[in-house]
């Protein structure tokens, strides 16, 4: 039985909020595994009053607490592997409902090289929550300085995108700037770029965040687009910090 879609409350209220709203998050990304794993922290600025929906969903993604309901089922067409393998995210996604998405234990799953660092994809058990979405936000800030932080503009992405190099192409793709990469973190994000990738022999271009490619990759589909750039080690959100207004919060 598919899973109703539980739309939640508009992040406007997030962002009209009169309580002063974070600005500062630190991430902790544990790289590799084992003795040979090492932890790399990455520190992002926000800037509120640029957009201040996408940053106060950006917030409550570092916080653990963004609403998210249950996306319903449309792999009626899909093989029988892959339905068995989306009953089960169902499953995890009703048992898990009360419980507010969080970057923790989300994944840094692209690196494009000089281009785009990819991060956010989800734990299994958010796999099937609907990203909430809101209207869309517009500014002036671009691409074009290096660190450059950016969500899918409107919502409907828990992934978000780091520019590792000044690069106004993103500016073509549906993104709004909500931050950057503090200068003290650069050499950290010099390091990400550097990890080596999955690269197909066949010249696929890039998918945009959200969209049915992010749930290709989920549920094993054989689109060969799922391991493009896709790092060799694994990457994930091992602590958040999140700081500058308010009371700080660390999971």
């Amino acid at each position: 039985v598919a899973a109703a879609t539980i739309v939640p409350p508009p992040l406007a209220a997030l962002a009209d909020s009169p309580a002063p709203q974070p600005t500062s998050v630190a991430l902790d990304l544990a790289i590799g595994s084992g003795q040979a794993g090492t932890v790399e922290t990455l520190d992002i600025e926000l800037f509120p009053e640029a957009a201040p929906a996408s940053v106060a969903a950006f917030v409550a993604f570092a916080r653990g607490d963004l609403e998210a309901g249950c996306q319903e089922s449309d792999d009626d067409l899909a093989p029988a592997r892959v339905k068995t393998s989306r009953l089960a995210f169902e499953r995890a996604c009703l048992d898990t409902l009360g419980e507010g998405v969080s970057m923790l234990g989300s994944t840094l799953w692209r690196i494009v090289p000089d281009y785009r660092i990819d991060l956010g994809r989800v734990a299994a058990a958010y796999a099937l929550r609907a990203p909430p979405a809101f209207a869309a936000e517009t500014n002036s800030l671009r691409h074009d300085v290096k660190g450059a932080v950016s969500v899918r503009r409107g919502g409907g992405a828990f992934e978000f995108t780091v520019a590792p190099a000044p690069n106004v192409a993103l500016d073509k793709e549906d993104l709004v700037v909500i931050g950057r990469v503090t200068d003290a973190s650069l050499p950290t994000l010099d390091r990400l770029n550097a990890i080596p990738s999955k690269r197909s022999p066949f010249d696929f271009a890039v998918p945009p965040l959200g969209g049915s490619f992010a749930r290709a990759c989920e549920y094993s589909s054989p689109d060969p687009t799922c391991a493009q750039f896709k790092p060799l080690k694994k990457i994930v959100v091992s602590r958040v910090r999140v700081t500058g207004g308010g009371d700080p919060v660390e999971r």
